[in-house]
């Protein structure tokens, strides 16, 4: 099941919606074949946009479809008490020609062409799957009036169902049912001039067919519903049936003759039903959206309420074909769409009736299946062949079975770490750290960083790249802030006259580790230019960085290009002290590619530019030896960027000495910075020319950031910059100096930002580096143990739970549960290892278990 989640933003029918976002989450798994298995999402997620124009007409029309249909409404028994109108008068007649017009202006609307994109990625998704959830997420309640369900989309994929949703959610976690039968609370508020006892008869016979818990209240009190709520066994599904209406934004049912009640009043014991393990909300009654809005802020996973009022004998066939449906075995969202289209068939007396039901969602719930609660009794366990050795009444284990058990769990974990030695397993493993690094507490910001940043309205202002002029300002008004190191993220090896215009070079997508260029691209236009007529500007830049000890710039070995390279007119010293390289190793995902790469060049800076996709940088770069370089470079410093920044700062803060270690690791303090062998971790085919760790983001903006603008407006006080780091540099798609990170895209600047936090953080405030269990060379035999200890005792585990079957008890119920929590206690290890730094082995270990855990449960008992 493919579930799509159109956001139409904050736009109105009126006015047009400028911003639509349509995203895939994935692929939901069906229960098909095992009732009792919950639904997981899979596949990539992927995400399209376009835009819906204003529809005055459609407004209009709604708008008095619904004057119409509530004038109506007053000659006919509703679950509302419908307020007279004056100059109102229904006919049949213009009702029936409303509709038809409501529906084709619909149509007519979405399929103009600012959303032709929008529909084609549908189409194009549902193209793909049996069964679809589209859910629309709009604030506008007109929007929500509108009969979606009639869209000429699901006329072509009438297994979509859609529903809705508001633009503001959380992620949901549901919990498991609490029994092995459903328990429905079903609530029967004021019936003046209702028939509710067809909902009570349907309620009633699924709760005798199904042996599910049915508690029943007939017009109670607050007090009442608020205890049955608390009830520490929780509910599965509320149910209500009455009078009910929206005023305003908020959803009013009459609970008795006396009372009525919002959903604020029972908020806190709601909340409590929802952890209880409530899914499924039910409003039999009329106007329920403001119900289901404030049903959707607590969390509520599915929520179905009428749009409009409805009538008493449509409610009750409503209810009994919903029951009908979903008992039948069809996804609860499809059965309500299965009672709408079989609501149809009332439409010659009520026209428009199927129109009312909606199904209001959290995007994140999963299909909710009758069968998921009715499950199977036990089956009874059959004897114990006698021809087997038991251990019923004590009788010692059997040591053939165990000796068998270790050694199919040692031959599993000796096949996944021959996988990993392979290097099959490393992007699986990456994977794998980036999500646990993203699972980490966030962090507080770097008090000792400022970026100072140059966006898009920047480059729109002042130009690409931005000019000598306007550079050489903004450093003197830095300069002005006294902060203790500076770093420019530009590479200024040229001239860059305010009435230059940018040029996108061409993007080299043969690198395996990329420059962190943010002036990569627009710099051909310079090579023209005679080197030795150097502007005004330009010269007082290289004068501020000859006069600025603490200033200091980028190079690349990476590229060819001049313009990535050192001003040449700048001093040696000057060169190697004040510039550091902008190269940043990256990862490229395990395709042909890569092996080219590999087979291509051996050395650590391939030729190109900046931009491959796909780069991910997980490392940061200390030092390199230039002489290594296999391309001829000006950039002679052997220190990368985010290293010399950090060393000027920790030097102004008298900390000891840079040193190297006896085994040639760099030492800051009493900080020793290990560099990485070339098998480490999840990798398994580094390079080692270079000194490179583990670079541990800060999770969450590690910087103060500050925009260009302000700085140069004068509305920054320069005083923040006192004694800290500043990097300039761009974040604007101009620039294309975007990297993949555990944290999604980020811009080189920032990718700098975190490696210098991370130095400056590891020797000032003890922050963990990320590390690895202890190795001796390339001989990882701290991962090894780690690894084989895991499948060891998921091995034994298995056996021990195979024994037990022997006994008369549940053997597979049992393996599965060990199988389960030992996973789950694999990954919340991992999971807090890294909190502390450590890089823990999680994927090898969690194919060896379960391989050894699986290969065990297929020894056969030793017989007598």
């Amino acid at each position: 099941m493919r579930k799509i989640i159109l956001n139409l933003g904050n736009g109105t029918l009126t006015g047009g919606y400028p911003s639509i976002i349509g995203e895939v989450m994935g692929v939901l798994s069906s229960p098909a074949t095992d009732p009792s298995s919950e639904p997981t999402i899979g596949g990539h997620p992927s995400r399209f946009t376009g835009q819906l124009p204003a529809a005055l007409e459609l407004s209009d029309t709604q708008q008095r479809w619904q004057e119409l249909y509530y004038a109506r409404s007053q000659d006919l028994s509703f679950r509302i008490n419908i307020l007279q109108r004056e100059s109102l008068r229904y006919s049949a007649g213009d009702f029936n020609q409303l509709c038809a017009d409501l529906v084709g202006q619909l149509n007519q609307w979405l399929n103009s062409p600012e959303f032709l994109p929008v529909d084609r990625a549908l189409r194009s998704e549902l193209a793909k799957a049996d069964n679809a959830q589209i859910i629309l997420e709009t604030s506008d309640p007109h929007l929500r009036k509108l009969p979606w369900h009639l869209w000429q989309l699901f006329e072509s994929y009438p297994r979509a169902e859609l529903s809705f949703s508001s633009s503001d959610w959380q992620p949901l976690s549901v919990t498991p049912p609490p029994s092995s039968q459903p328990r429905i609370l079903s609530v029967f508020g004021n019936s003046n001039d209702l028939d509710l006892s067809a909902d009570m008869s349907a309620l009633s016979g699924l709760a005798e067919s199904s042996q599910a818990t049915l508690s029943v209240l007939e017009s109670p009190s607050l007090s009442e519903l608020h205890e049955q709520l608390w009830q520490p066994e929780g509910w599965d599904i509320f149910f209500f049936a009455g009078h009910s209406k929206t005023q305003g934004t908020l959803g009013v049912i009459d609970l008795n003759q006396d009372e009525r009640l919002t959903i604020d009043q029972i908020k806190f014991a709601l909340i409590k039903a929802v952890r209880q393990g409530l899914k499924i909300a039910i409003f039999n009654s009329c106007d329920g959206l403001g119900l289901a809005q404030q049903l959707s802020d607590l969390q509520v996973p599915y929520v179905v309420v009428m749009r409009e009022p409805i009538p008493d004998y449509v409610a009750q066939k409503f209810l009994q074909y919903l029951l009908a449906a979903f008992v039948a075995g069809a996804p609860f969202h499809a059965a309500v769409g299965e009672a709408r289209q079989r609501l149809a068939g009332l439409d010659t007396d009520v026209p428009c009736t199927s129109w009312l039901p909606v199904v209001w969602q959290n995007p994140t719930a999963p299909a909710i299946y009758w069968q998921d609660w009715q499950r199977p009794a036990r089956e009874p366990v059959a004897q114990v062949h006698r021809g087997w050795r038991s251990s019923y009444g004590g009788a010692s284990p059997s040591h053939t079975g165990l000796r068998s058990s270790i050694f199919k769990s040692c031959l599993v974990s000796s096949m996944v770490l021959a996988l990993r030695a392979l290097g099959l397993l490393e992007p699986f493993e990456l994977a794998a750290y980036d999500y646990l690094l993203r699972l980490r507490p966030l962090e507080s910001v770097d008090p000792r960083i400022v970026v100072v940043e140059i966006a898009e309205e920047s480059t729109s202002k002042y130009g690409y790249p931005l000019p000598d002029e306007v550079l050489t300002t903004a450093i003197d008004q830095i300069a002005e802030g006294s902060p203790l190191a500076v770093g420019l993220d530009l590479h200024r090896a040229q001239p860059k006259p305010a009435q230059a215009k940018s040029a996108q070079e061409p993007i080299d997508q043969g690198n395996a580790l990329l420059t962190s260029a943010t002036n990569n691209a627009a710099t051909s236009q310079f090579r023209a230019a005679p080197t030795q007529a150097l502007s005004e500007g330009h010269n007082r830049f290289l004068q501020q960085v000859e006069q600025t000890p603490n200033l200091f710039l980028v190079c690349s070995y990476s590229s060819p290009d001049e313009n990535f390279q050192v001003p040449i007119q700048l001093s040696e010293q000057t060169r190697v002290k004040q510039v550091g390289f902008s190269d940043l190793p990256i990862d490229v995902p395990a395709t042909g590619l890569r092996e080219s790469l590999r087979e291509s060049r051996g050395d650590l800076f391939p030729k190109g530019n900046a931009g491959l996709r796909g780069a991910w940088v997980r490392r940061q770069l200390l030092s390199y030896e230039p002489k290594f370089a296999a391309t001829p470079s000006t950039c002679i410093t052997p220190y990368s960027f985010s290293f010399q920044l950090a060393f000027e700062y920790l030097y102004e803060n008298d900390i000891a000495p840079l040193e190297v270690t006896p085994d040639h690791h760099w030492k800051f303090g009493s900080v020793v910075f290990h560099s990485l062998a070339q098998r480490v971790g999840g990798y398994q085919s580094l390079e080692t020319t270079s000194t490179q760790i583990l670079l541990n983001y800060r999770a969450g903006q590690p910087a103060q950031k500050v925009s260009i603008e302000q700085l140069m407006s004068g509305s920054f006080d320069v005083d923040l910059l006192r004694d800290r780091v500043v990097l300039v540099g761009y974040n604007a798609p101009v620039s294309k100096d975007y990297f993949e990170t555990p944290y999604g895209p980020m811009p080189g600047l920032w990718v700098h930002t975190h490696m210098v936090s991370q130095l400056v953080s590891a020797v000032l405030d003890d922050r963990a580096l990320i590390h690895t269990l202890p190795q001796w060379g390339l001989w990882q035999w701290g991962d090894m143990l780690w690894i084989f200890s895991w499948s060891g005792l998921a091995g034994y585990v298995s056996w021990a739970m195979k024994r037990r079957s022997i006994k008369g008890l549940p053997a597979p119920s049992l393996w599965l549960l060990s199988v389960g929590l030992g996973a789950l206690l694999l990954y919340g290890t991992c999971w807090l290892a890294i909190v502390g730094g450590l890089w823990l082995p999680l994927v090898p270990s969690a194919l060896a278990s379960l391989g050894a855990a699986v290969s065990v449960r297929q020894i056969r008992p030793v017989q007598n």
